[in-house]
């Protein structure tokens, strides 16, 4: 991938460079085709642009033909021959997870070479088993997500508008897709080929599905129902009825392998009160409205959800955490807050994955620096009735510090109520900075 080809990716590019030389394995994660390979590739020519020699940076694609028979020895070898002798070295190693047992390769150069190591993988279980086995607090993760609103506009080069915002919904972000212009049907050929190889190879391969067909309708089922509670019972119900009869454990462990592929997110309950992990009954967004889209075929899109859906990806992306809020008897769309010491809950990501913010802050909001957001997501709010209702659970919020909004597609109508922000969903996507 020549330099020239390659759009910048500011944020993760930022994260890298802050990164290096930390004594750490970087760990890129996020499902296929978010751009982790070209993340990697920018990384490369940063240090180039830098001055650093070019024989001191080692840069290995093991989706390459060239690795196909390499096992973890062969691995090892290879980058020890290509940094003997030059001092110290930066690796990259694009989709290691292809390398049978390649965490004793990664460990072993850890402990041997003179490297900085920075690798990717599609699959969250390298994270949550594999590597976190053998090199306990010793790598960080770095996860890129699909373009955000604002990037998406800077890499198709859009102005904002409805028209780029429909487009933006309907295909979602991912650059191989964005690259296909307002083609739909090269768009939707393109999600369905990543979302075929996204099964196959990185939730298939761990799991070992015996049954395509049962996997595919939780899938589409799931999609299908994102943003409402996810129950395993109803699913296991509607499979019954349909003839493709299957467990809630297993029904349970797909819906585990496409979070792990970054296909989903897994949204939580939360106590909008107190921060308090709620059990039960989490929700689940596409990572990318596209794939949720081509997914589902012809079924008629809803605005309603997708800028859900929207607002859910780019709070994850810009580093927050994201839950799904209770009052008492009320719910609220999305409670969001960040750890920054600072106060400020709207400025960048630090680089941590989910479980380890998660790790570091605990299971509620009340840590030093968070500021909770309380966010109401509607298409409209024009109608008296949607307006009390999305005004209602928010107004029931009695944490004084909460930033209190309500996410609209309307134009009109926007103002602030009881000290709730009523604000068109372009307006609040376009105040997030682009490079976060």
């Amino acid at each position: 991938m020549s330099q020239s080809s390659l759009k910048p990716r500011p944020r993760y590019q930022r994260m890298l460079a802050e990164a290096r030389d930390n004594g750490l394995i970087k760990v890129v994660t996020g499902m296929r085709r978010s751009g982790k390979s070209s993340l990697m590739a920018l990384g490369r020519d940063d240090l180039l642009a830098q001055g650093v020699p070019a024989d001191r940076i080692v840069f290995l694609n093991l989706e390459s033909f060239e690795f196909v028979d390499y096992d973890f020895r062969q691995l090892y070898h290879e980058v020890e021959r290509a940094v003997r002798g030059k001092g110290h070295c930066y690796v990259f190693l694009d989709e290691v997870q292809l390398i049978g047992q390649w965490q004793k390769a990664v460990n072993a150069m850890r402990v041997d070479l003179d490297i900085d190591l920075v690798i990717t993988g599609s699959n969250a279980h390298m994270l949550s088993s594999e590597l976190s086995t053998l090199l306990s607090g010793r790598f960080m993760e770095i996860r890129v997500f699909p373009l955000s609103y604002r990037e998406f506009l800077e890499y198709a080069e859009l102005e904002s508008s409805d028209a780029s915002f429909e487009r933006f919904c309907r295909f979602g972000a991912l650059p191989p897709v964005v690259d296909q212009g307002d083609n739909p049907a090269l768009a939707r050929t393109v999600l369905a080929g990543i979302y075929n190889t996204v099964v196959v190879r990185d939730v298939a391969s761990h799991m070992e599905i015996r049954n395509s067909a049962v996997f595919d309708d939780v899938a589409r089922y799931v999609f299908d129902t994102a943003g409402s509670p996810v129950s395993v019972a109803k699913i296991e119900k509607r499979l019954a009825s349909a003839h493709r009869k299957t467990t809630a454990v297993t029904i349970e462990r797909y819906i585990k392998g496409m979070e792990e592929a970054y296909l989903l997110n897994r949204i939580p309950r939360v106590d909008a009160h107190g921060g308090r992990i709620l059990q039960g009954l989490s929700k689940c967004y596409p990572s990318d409205t596209g794939i949720g889209g081509v997914l589902l075929g012809g079924k008629p899109y809803d605005f309603g959800f997708v800028l859900e859906n929207v607002v859910c990806n780019e709070l994850l992306a810009a580093g927050y955490h994201v839950r799904v809020g209770r009052t008492d008897r009320l719910e609220i769309d999305f409670v969001a807050w960040r750890d920054d010491v600072s106060g400020e809950s709207d400025v960048a990501g630090d680089g941590l994955s989910s479980a380890q913010a998660d790790s570091r802050s605990g299971s509620g909001y009340g840590v030093l620096g968070a500021r909770p957001i309380m966010i109401q997501v509607t298409a409209s709010i024009l109608d008296a009735s949607t307006r009390k209702r999305e005004l209602e659970p928010l107004r029931a919020v009695r944490d004084v510090s909460a930033r209190r909004m309500v996410i609209t597609l309307n134009h009109m109508g926007l103002e602030t109520v009881d000290g709730i922000e009523i604000v068109n969903a372009l307006d609040w996507l376009n105040s997030l900075p682009s490079g976060r």
